[in-house]
């Protein structure tokens, strides 16, 4: 990657992962110069029965590695790409169930009012019912007011309960 110094010059620099990549494919030259070979260090792995290498096994250029590394960010590239439409999948289905929950939390709380709404109607019949039968009952009788309370002054006055009407057989 090039970068523009302070200096006015471009600089050649690697990136993080392409560093420790070089860290890595260096160690492993400088280990095959001294003669280690990871197959005999560990048991022949890789290796098939007749000792031969396998043709697989070649070294890697730094220009493969550039390739691979380039189709590395373009894997996770679009793994990131994949992950955005399910999670853009996932929204839409929490929304569309969280949508049905509360229109039927809607509908409940409807039929919760008609039904105070009718008891409110019962009641307030019921009170309207309950006062016309107190008035009639306030028609048949008669507020008796002591003398004393309208006319003081004005002397005793004494009532008498009237004579049972004679019967005369």
């Amino acid at each position: 990657m090039k970068v523009k110094g302070s200096d006015g010059y471009e600089h050649s620099v690697t990136s993080q992962g392409q560093g420790a990549l070089n860290s890595v494919l260096g160690g492993l030259g400088t280990a095959s110069f001294f003669g280690v070979n990871a197959g005999n260090l560990l048991g022949g792995i890789g290796r098939n029965n007749a000792g031969c290498p396998n043709p697989q096994d070649t070294p890697v250029s730094r220009y493969e590695a550039a390739m691979m590394q380039e189709l590395a960010a373009k894997d996770g590239k679009i793994a990131l790409l994949e992950s955005n439409i399910y999670t853009d999948q996932k929204i839409a289905d929490v929304y569309e169930r969280l949508n049905k929950k509360i229109d039927r939390n809607r509908d409940e709380q409807n039929a919760i009012n008609l039904q105070q709404a009718v008891y409110n109607g019962v009641n307030t019949a019921a009170v309207e019912c309950i006062k016309g039968q107190v008035a009639q009952l306030m028609g048949l009788t008669k507020l008796v007011v002591p003398n004393a309370s309208i006319c003081p002054g004005w002397g005793n006055v004494t009532v008498t309960p009237a004579a049972a009407p004679a019967t005369g057989a």
